[in-house]
């Protein structure tokens, strides 16, 4: 407890009553702090953003009954002064292009923002998670209201595949530190980012599908994909085991096609771009009378653990709790040290055995 001689305050307000009454009427400022502590507002400050190399020396002892009296009157520093300051205010925004709510076990977020936290937590960061922004009815964006929405952290993590180019190019202009989970490239803006490494692991199922002794393997491609590397690793795989590349374009074909050019080309394996071309293609293998995988071996880039005729998709599983670890730390790079930009990291992808990748039949 703090001695009296040590506040300049009125009578009472030093006791017990008197501090609750100060919390619960307002906002606790650096000037009720430094009142309590018998010092000046500029030595509350350098306290509290823990500054040693300014030009205000503060003794063990003064740096002791401002933190007693920061602890007495419940004082919070406000991140936006903080910041104006030059100090950390010691929070990591996220902002998601997309809507990460409800998190279920399944949600492509859940396990990023699992990895985020407990990487937060550990270097004792606080998380601001901002996802209200928007500039349209449909389409999220950081600066809606004309200023950067993660203003009050220290950097932020960016989601989403439907990323708008002009906020990116904004931050990067502004040098607010950022790091996407995920994959992204402008022509003229070199980002952060944290990846999973796509091309490796796709290329590892291609050898594996030829292993088994499978020489016809086939790519169903839907649209431009946002995801870097799937396609690019499918091809590499192909290439290396001297295997013919077959595509199949959603783009300009239908997916109650896709039995035909299967037949066509007398494919045992086809790679489905994601979940969506997998839910797709299910009924119409089906209908068609291509069971999988007796007929057909069918393997998922989605990074789900989805189910296909029933069984268990041979997949990729993608790092999301490690890549959302590995951003933190990607962005603490940043923070400390924004000369470093850009900072890219790619994690390893583990193949997830299923039961839709067998030995072809004929």
């Amino acid at each position: 407890m703090l001695g009296d001689e040590q506040w300049s305050l009125p009578r009472g307000c030093c006791t017990t009553e008197g501090l609750r009454m100060i919390r619960v009427g307002r906002r606790i400022s650096q000037v009720d702090v430094a009142r309590a502590a018998g010092v000046s507002t500029a030595v509350v400050s350098t306290v509290v953003n823990g500054r040693t190399d300014g030009p205000i020396r503060v003794s063990e002892a003064t740096r002791e009954r401002v933190l007693a009296a920061v602890e007495e009157l419940g004082y919070v520093p406000d991140p936006a002064a903080r910041r104006l300051v030059g100090a950390r205010s010691q929070v990591i925004g996220v902002f998601t292009y997309e809507a990460v709510f409800p998190l279920a076990a399944r949600s492509f977020y859940h396990d990023f923002l699992i990895g985020i936290e407990q990487a937060a937590e550990e270097a004792d960061q606080d998380l601001l998670l901002v996802t209200s922004s928007r500039r349209a009815a449909s389409q999220r964006s950081l600066y809606a209201t004309g200023v950067n929405g993660l203003r009050l952290a220290d950097g932020g993590l960016l989601f989403g595949s439907s990323i708008v180019e002009a906020d990116v190019r904004r931050l990067a202009s502004e040098g607010y530190p950022f790091v996407f989970i995920g994959e992204r490239r402008l022509p003229d803006v070199e980002l952060s980012f944290v990846a999973a490494d796509y091309v490796g692991a796709t290329s590892a199922l291609v050898r594996r599908s030829a292993d088994l002794g499978h020489e016809r393997i086939g790519f169903v491609r839907q649209g431009e994909d946002v995801v870097t590397g799937r396609y690019a690793g499918f091809v590499a795989g192909v290439q290396e085991r001297d295997l013919p590349l077959h595509v199949f374009e959603l783009r300009s074909e239908r997916i109650e096609q896709v039995p035909a050019w299967v037949r066509q080309h007398d494919l045992t394996c086809i790679f489905m771009q994601g979940r969506t071309s997998l839910g797709l293609v299910e009924p119409v293998l089906a209908e068609a009378g291509i069971r999988v995988p007796a007929d057909l071996s069918v393997v998922s880039l989605g990074g789900y653990p989805d189910r296909l005729a029933d069984r268990m998709v041979t997949h990729l599983s993608i790092p999301r709790l490690e890549m959302g670890r590995e951003g933190v730390r990607l962005l603490m790079e940043l923070t400390d040290n924004p000369a470093r930009a850009p900072r890219r990291a790619r994690l390893s992808c583990e193949i997830a055995d299923g039961e839709t990748l067998v030995e072809p039949t004929r």
